[in-house]
Parts: C-alpha cells; structure tokens; sequence
C-alpha cells in the first residue's frame, strides 16, 4: 500500500506508514481504481467509436491511476488498449490515404491514350 501523504511503500495489511506515520485506511488501498476503470472504457471505446481520442484518454487515465498506486491489471489492460487503438487508428489513416493514391495512379497508367486527327 502506498502512502498518500510521503508515498513510501507499505506492506499491505499497514495501518500506519513506515516513514511518515500517517495513518493507511482501506480507502487508501483502492487508489486509483476509477481511474484504471475510466482507463478500461476508453481503451474498449477506443476500437469501437473514437479511437484517437478514447486512446489518448486511456493512456491518461491509465498512467494517471498506475501513479496513483492502483496495482490491478484494468489500468495496465487500459493503457495497452489505447496503445493498440491510436496505433490502429494511424495504420488505417495511412491506408485510407495511400491506397487511393496507388489505385489512382495505377489506374491513370492503365487508361488507354486516344488521338483524334
């Protein structure tokens, strides 16, 4: 458990910190579990509906709820989810822009060329 107060590293079942002995509550030892699951939501999200923005905000809140001592696996399941889903977010960006361009020229190439006289 991390203290709220100093951030000194706690065995789980302290009631008061090791350093600063400010005293640990359970509520201390839930830290950060909105945020890693804000984290979760938008990393899902970031698939399904926007994945620019719910990426970046899973990423943040991911980040945001691992400093705040949150040890489960939803803000780490969060922050790769928003990592997978602003890198596929690119990855189709660049084919929406690239294929085009291959299949205009391809197709430009291919047209016959007629002469009137």
């Amino acid at each position: 458990m991390i203290c709220p107060i100093c951030g000194a590293n706690n065995p789980d079942n302290a009631q008061k910190c090791v350093s600063c002995d400010a005293i640990l509550t359970a509520q201390n030892s839930e830290a950060g579990k909105g945020m890693a699951i804000a984290a979760l939501v938008c990393g899902i999200l970031s698939f399904l509906i926007c994945p620019g923005l719910c990426g970046i905000l899973a990423i943040i809140f991911g980040i945001v709820a691992k400093k705040q001592g949150y040890k489960g696996a939803m803000a780490t399941v969060g922050l790769v989810l928003g990592i997978v889903g602003i890198v596929a977010a690119i990855v189709v960006a660049i084919f929406s822009i690239v294929v085009p361009l291959i299949a205009a020229g391809s197709a430009a190439a291919a047209a016959p060329t007629y002469y009137y006289y």
